[in-house]
Formats: structure tokens, sequence, C-alpha cells
């Protein structure tokens, strides 16, 4: 059982699909169309030109509840902002299955990448700045500490995919533990993660509050 108090709280999550072409095989007026007849509440656009007129986009398209419909044409991308990643993850399976119906493209047909992003706080009942040192390397703090003449101590816990890289497009996991910024009593968490297969991102999203919590319990033990 966990000894965590609390619970995450999610600022913000995001899923969404870096597409395998050079542009976003959707047009920006039939999105748009099939996106308010199935409910959602467009984005204002001022001048949209008339067909065949090709047209670059980027933000939010339109929203629906709780769930905002974000694309970038030019990196194909498309994906959902929503309160936690499990609305996120609803939200873009009923996005992509509108698509389908609708326009007659399978967004999971040619995926390059599945994306999640989010951000969490996190009141434990223990202060992460004094918790967090607990994890630091500390002959090497000290050695940094004589340099800058000044007691210094480890403030974040960065965490990222051993032998992968942010820039290259493969597979990445980023995740940060710190003080929130506002709250000294809370932890802000971030995290970012790229794979490019579609059940091991869903499980991730399954398991990470549960092991996002489970490394706080580590960091404080």
């Amino acid at each position: 059982m966990s000894s965590t108090k609390g619970k995450l709280a999610t600022q913000e999550a995001r899923y969404l699909l870096t597409l395998d072409y050079s542009v976003l095989p959707l047009d920006f007026r039939d999105l748009r169309q099939a996106l308010a007849k199935n409910g959602y509440e467009l984005t204002p656009v001022r001048n949209l030109p008339p067909p065949p007129t090709r047209i670059s986009f980027s933000g939010e398209i339109g929203r629906k509840k709780d769930a905002i419909v974000t694309a970038d044409s030019e990196a194909g991308e498309i994906g959902v902002i929503s309160r936690s990643l499990s609305e996120a993850l609803a939200s873009f399976d009923e996005l992509s299955k509108l698509v389908a119906e609708e326009i007659g493209i399978n967004l999971y047909s040619r995926v390059k990448n599945y994306h999640v992003m989010a951000h969490y706080k996190l009141d434990s009942g223990k202060l992460p700045l004094q918790e967090i040192p607990k994890t630091e390397n500390k002959e090497f703090v000290k050695k940094l500490s004589q340099i800058m003449h000044e007691d210094l101590l480890s403030s974040s816990i960065r965490l990222a995919k051993k032998d992968s890289s942010m820039n290259q497009g493969g597979d990445w996991i980023d995740i940060a533990i710190e003080p929130d910024l506002v709250y000294e009593n809370r932890y802000h968490i971030g995290v970012v993660f790229r794979n490019s297969n579609r059940e091991k991102t869903e499980t991730f999203v399954r398991d990470l509050e549960a092991n996002l919590l489970k490394m706080i319990e580590q960091v404080e033990a």
C-alpha cells in the first residue's frame, strides 16, 4: 500500500500523434467541418480562403467539454489536450473515429510516433526541497559548491531514457521532479514520453500515475 499522502493533481495532459507524412493529410476546412458536425466548438479563424487553396495550420482547432483538439500541418501532428491523460487518450480515440467516418482518414494507419506530455502537482506532506537533496551525489555537489563559493544542493531530479536522444525522433522519456515554483510544499512533476508503439504508449499512460507515486516514495524513503 502506498504511504505517499495526497493525490497527483494534473495541471495539463497532452496526447498526440506524429504521422509519417511530410505534411498532415487533412484539409483544414474538412477537419473544421467534421468537428463542428460532431459538437465541437470551433476556434475562430479570419479570412479562411476557399478550396482548393491549401492551408497551413497550427494550434487549437476546436474543443468539446474539456478536450481541446490541436494540430500542426507542417509537423504532421494532431492531438488532444485534456484534464488527465486518460481523458486525453479517450478524447483522441473519439477524434480518430470522427476523422475516419467523416473524412475517410485512418489516423493510426501511418504513425511515426506517439507522444505523451503531462504536468502534475503533488502534496506528499513533506517539503520537496528537503527530500530531493537526499538523492544527490553529495561529493559532486560539494565540489560544485566549492567552485561557486556557495553551499549548494540539488533541487531537482531529471531522468531520461538511456541510449536515446531527445532530438533524433526515436523513443524518449524525460521525467523532472522538483519543488513547485508557487507552493514550496508541493512537487511539480513533468513527464514527456515518445514511442513508436501504440500498445507501449497506452500501457505507459495506464501505469504512469501509480509509478510516479512509487518514485516519490523512493525519494522520500
